[in-house]
């Protein structure tokens, strides 16, 4: 039993170091406009074609490959969630990027002044999210081309505060 629990193991490793290497290449030639979902397509896709060699061939044992094939799409979100989406989009990434940069250390005024210029100027940050959420249904644009929540991001906003309370992290990002 151990035996096979570490060979799914490794076989769910390699599998992500595969994805990885296609992900990878996928958005050095063909980048999407929101990495977050372009992850989960090709995730999907990605693991539908092993499911699909699986079946109908005789590469791989059936049986051993579609249990490996779940925990292996798990890692694999596990792995967009936390790598290419927090270097995507974080905070953190920027403020250690503005101190990497500089030979000097940084009082918080230059950090915060970098940060403003890098992240919410340079990289469009606030037009990103804007067009993320529009793609996924939380805001529309009027005809006067100011953005406002839908249902389905009211439903979302409401969730986010729920989540936020119950873990007890901060909300003044979700409470205005």
């Amino acid at each position: 039993m151990l035996l096979n629990i570490a060979k799914q193991i490794i076989c769910s490793v390699i599998i992500l170091i595969i994805f990885c290497i296609i992900f990878a290449i996928k958005r050095n030639v063909i980048p999407g406009d929101i990495i977050f979902y372009e992850s989960f397509q090709i995730a999907f896709v990605y693991i539908f074609i092993l499911f699909l060699i699986s079946n109908f061939t005789i590469i791989f044992p059936k049986k051993f490959i579609e249990t490996t094939l779940y925990s292996s799409f798990l890692l694999i979100i596990l792995f967009n969630v936390t790598i290419p989406t927090i270097l995507d989009r974080s905070v953190s990434v920027t403020v250690i990027g503005s101190l990497k940069k500089s030979d000097v250390p940084l009082s918080l005024e230059e950090i915060r002044n970098n940060f403003q210029e890098i992240y919410v100027l340079q990289q469009d940050a606030v037009n990103i999210r804007l067009k993320e959420q529009i793609a996924n249904g939380n805001i529309q644009r009027n005809d006067e081309g100011n953005f406002y929540l839908t249902k389905k991001g009211e439903f979302t906003s409401q969730i986010m505060l729920g989540m936020s309370n119950a873990f007890n992290v901060n909300t003044a990002y979700i409470d205005q």
